[in-house]
Formats: C-alpha cells, structure tokens, sequence
C-alpha cells in the first residue's frame, strides 16, 4: 500500500506539473515568436488601428474600487520575453509578457489597466514604442520591433489603473466637472456674473439661459442674472479656471499617486544584422511628402522611431529641411488651432523662422523674448520675405479662459467656417487636454462638428492642407483633475472614426509613439520633441 500511494502521489506531482506548464502559454496567449520578419516600411490596413482603452460602461459594475491593495502595481508587475532568445535580427518583432500584480503582491485576474511599452538604446540615441494587447484575466502581451542594430533596453509603464479610471467616470457621473465655468453679463455699468454648464445634467439653477445658438451651437447654459436690466442676451465674457475634485479619507489615493506607474522589470536584447554594417536602422524610400495621407491614418504602430536623438518616420523619409519651412509656406498661411501645446509650436516656429509677430504677447522686457504661455489669445505673425501669415487660435469651451470675451473663444470649427474660398492655407488643429475635464461626450461631439467644418471647407478650398495633431502620453504627478494622458488612447479612437471618409485628404499627425518612446512625463513636451512633431508635420505637408 505504501508503494501504491508512493506512486500515486508521484503521478499526482507530475499531473499538477504539467498542467501548470501547459496553462502559462494560454494565459498569456503566446503566439509563436520565431523570426517574423517586418517589411520596412510601415503596415497599413483597411482599417484603423485602434487602441486598447477601458470605457465607462465596463467600469458600472466595478465594486471594492476605493481598496488600493486591489490596485495594480508598478513595482510588484513582471513582464518577461515570450520566447527564451535574447538576439534578434534588424527588422524582426520581439514579443514579451506581463503579468500584473496588486500591492499585496496578487496575480490581477480582469484586465482594462492601460499599459504602454517601448524599447530604447541610449547611447544611440535610438527609441521606439510597441503596442499592447489587454487579454483581460491580468495579462497583456506587447509587440514591439527591431529597428536598429545593436542593444535595446525594453520597458513597460501602466500609465493608469483601471481603479483611476473608474473614479474618474463616476466622478463625471456623480455631477463633477473639471471647469468653474463663469459667464459675466454686462449692460451699460451693470455687471453679473453666474455658474455656466456644458451639460444640461450640470444644471442647477433655474432660472437659466440657454447660450447655446450665441455659442455657435455648442451646448451652453448659464445661471440667468438676477440684476434689473441685465438679461441673457448681455452675455459678454467667460472665464473657466479649472475645477479640483475633492476627496475623502477612502479615495485619497487618486490624488497621492502619480497617474504613470514604470514596471521595475525591464529587458536587454542584443540586436543584429545579416546585412552590411553600415546599414544599422530600418531605412524607407519614399520621401514623406509623397505619401498618401490615408497612410497616417492606417499605419500600425510603431509609426516611427528615433535614431540619433532624431525621429524618423517608418513609412517614409523626410526630404524637408528645416532652411526650407520658408519656402514652403510663402505666399500662404499657417494656421494653428489648439492650447498650449499649438502654442509651443507657434513658438518654435517664431525662433527658427524669423518672422515678426503683429498680435500676440509683448515681449519681455531686457530679454526681448516673448512668453507665448501668458494666456490662451489669438497671435498673428508676418514674414515679409516669404509673405506668409502665421495664427495662432485657442479652440474654444473647455479651454482655460479669464474674462475672454467670446470673439477669443470661438470653437474650432466657427473660426474654419470663416475660412473664404479658393484658400491655400495650411491648417493643424489640436483638441486634447482641455477636454479631459469634460465627459467624453463633450469630446466627441466638438471632433464630429469640427469634421462637418472641415468637410466644406475642403469643398470650396481643395487647395488647402489640413492636419490633426494626434493626442500625445504624459503624467501627471499628483492628480487632482481628471487630466492625464491615459485618455490619449480613447481620444485617438474617436478621431479615426469621425475621420473615417476624410483619411485621403486630412493628415493625421500621429506623435503618441514618439512621446512613449522619449518616456515623456510633461503636458508640455520639451523643445526637442515640439521641434521633431513640426518636421514630421513639414515632411508630410510640404511638397504637396
């Protein structure tokens, strides 16, 4: 009997054994990673590639959220190689596998926290960002590729819980909104100022004025003023400081932690080449300016990658010079339309081109430089050699406003509808990060009206050029807003599907890869970065 059990429990071991060693591939979903090779250039489908993100319906039925030892962590996450190689040819896909635990150091069995990886050589200025698949069960697997010859270092960032995301959608729910939405109403010497909305769920004071036909037709409402002789027709100016959310002893979490958590794992592949040596990076041969724009829009990552601390597009090189800018735009103007970040842009462009701004901030004083940061305005700058025109507009609701009256908060698509026909102009449009203080409906509806605008003025001016600035990956050290760049990925969905029957005549401007892969934390991306995002912009536009 004691032999018979022996052997018994012996067969028992091995059954456990096997069954744990067969169940590790599908739990990660491993599929076969042997040598695969890539084209050189980028992929393009029929269809948009369109990006992981967890929606508020999924998160409803979400219990226990406010227990961070539930939570995902950085720290106590794994992630390995899907297979047991470390060298890997130039031009080759490496998959690897993450496994996400919580703080009490617990396999996480749902999926929807949202992960990011890239793969990065220093000392080559070399970087470039992968894709991430959400099995649902706690695993993810990322795909990443070969794009130089060398080493590359791999790694993995959960740039937001699902728990943070949760809060933030019942949040919104529950009445929050990210703005302190004020309107003034003058007449004459009277003066009042009461509570704007953009939702009509927001609304809580009646009587109220629905602005909506004096805001261009974007939902607007405000608290009517009460003083004699002012009515809702004396709306003049709005102000929208930001508005920060609260929090009790059991979400305090949301706001001690830094919205992006880096894996502490990271790996180190060897990289090599069967061709000549002086071919070390993934090379294309068509210059970007002959591209279709539809590519930007069907390119599945990684759309580009640095070398050289310089960003190269996967699908094509740059054949346009910085010293060639003026040239491109003579005779013409650029528009920008956006925040802060088309700010940065309209300064850059201020530093290296030389022209002279005719509306905008003043200088300042000693150091003639101009803060372009002083405040969402309209800017206006000329070139007399080249004759061109440079504006700058802010996008309107919910962008951050003092007391602008409505002719500087003008949406998007109102200022596109002034456009005359026969134009030439250049146009690049952002909408991003002041609308993660809104519903995600907010969003969607001011993308949709923004298209119809750019749908018409395409038909009376098919010599113009447009291009959509794509949402960009940032962090936000203690959140006290829903602002992040987590909304990044959902942002993106919503413009390739509004932009669905546009992609032959819109650029999409695609930077998110290029902001993983320089492992950007800031709102504001560096000089550096503003500067490769205008000639990735230039490369495409120029020449058409």
């Amino acid at each position: 009997m004691g032999s018979r059990l022996k052997t018994f429990l012996l067969l028992l071991v091995l059954v456990m054994v096997a069954t744990g060693f067969l169940s590790w591939p599908n739990r990660f979903q491993i599929i076969d990673s042997l040598g695969y090779q890539f084209q050189s250039t980028t992929k393009h489908t029929s269809e948009p590639a369109l990006k992981s993100h967890i929606e508020e319906q999924d998160t409803v039925n979400d219990s226990n959220v406010n227990d961070v030892t539930t939570h995902a962590s950085g720290s106590l996450s794994r992630m390995a190689l899907s297979d047991i190689k470390h060298t890997y040819q130039n031009n080759e896909m490496v998959k690897i596998k993450i496994l996400l635990f919580d703080r009490w150091n617990r396999s996480k069995t749902r999926g929807g926290d949202m992960l990011v990886v890239w793969m990065k050589d220093p000392q080559r200025g070399a970087a470039s960002a992968g894709t991430v698949t959400d099995h649902g069960n706690g695993t993810y697997t990322g795909v990443l590729r070969t794009l130089w010859t060398g080493r590359a270092i791999i790694r993995a960032a959960m740039i937001s819980s699902r728990e943070r995301m949760t809060h933030i959608y019942r949040s919104f729910r529950n009445g929050y909104f990210g703005k302190n939405i004020v309107c003034t109403f003058r007449s004459n010497m009277t003066k009042e100022t009461t509570s704007g909305y953009m939702d009509m769920r927001y609304m809580k004071k009646h009587p109220f004025c629905n602005l909506t036909a004096d805001y261009f037709g974007v939902t607007f409402y405000s608290g009517k003023p009460q003083t004699k002789g002012l009515g809702c027709h004396d709306w003049t100016e709005t102000s929208l400081p930001h508005n920060y959310m609260t929090f009790g002893a059991d979400t305090r979490w949301f706001a001690e932690r830094t919205s992006t958590e880096y894996l502490t794992d990271f790996i180190t592949i060897n990289i090599s080449s069967n061709i000549h040596e002086k071919d070390r990076t993934v090379i294309p041969t068509t210059p970007c300016s002959q591209r279709n724009f539809r590519d930007t829009w069907l390119a599945t990552p990684p759309v580009g990658f640095s070398y050289n601390n310089t960003w190269r597009p996967l699908s094509c090189w740059n054949s346009v010079p910085v010293d060639t800018y003026n040239q491109c735009l003579a005779n013409r103007s650029l528009r920008l339309f956006g925040d802060s970040t088309a700010r940065q842009m309209f300064g850059a462009l201020y530093s290296m081109l030389g022209f002279t701004i005719t509306k905008g901030p003043p200088e300042v004083d000693r150091s003639k430089k101009r803060n372009f940061y002083q405040g969402p305005t309209v800017c206006e700058a000329y070139h007399s050699k080249y004759n061109y025109t440079v504006y700058l507009f802010p996008h309107g609701f919910p962008m951050w406003f003092a007391e602008a009256n409505k002719t500087i908060t003008q949406p998007v698509f109102a200022r596109l509808d002034d456009i005359p026909p026969g134009s030439t102009d250049i146009i690049l449009i952002n909408l991003y990060a002041h609308f993660h203080f809104t519903p995600i409906h907010i969003y969607r509806a001011r993308v949709h009206r923004t298209r119809l605008a750019i749908e018409n003025l395409l038909q009376r001016s098919p010599g113009i050029k447009i291009a959509i600035k794509s949402p960009h990956k940032f962090s936000v050290p203690k959140p006290v807003t829903p602002l992040g760049g987590m909304w990044g990925p959902a942002y993106e969905n919503i413009l390739k599907k509004e932009f669905v029957n546009l992609y032959d005549r819109v650029l999409y401007l695609d930077i998110w890869d290029m902001t993983v892969a320089f492992e950007n934390e800031e709102i504001h991306p560096n000089g550096a970065l503003t500067n490769m995002m205008l000639q990735v912009f230039f490369g495409f536009i120029c020449g058409k």
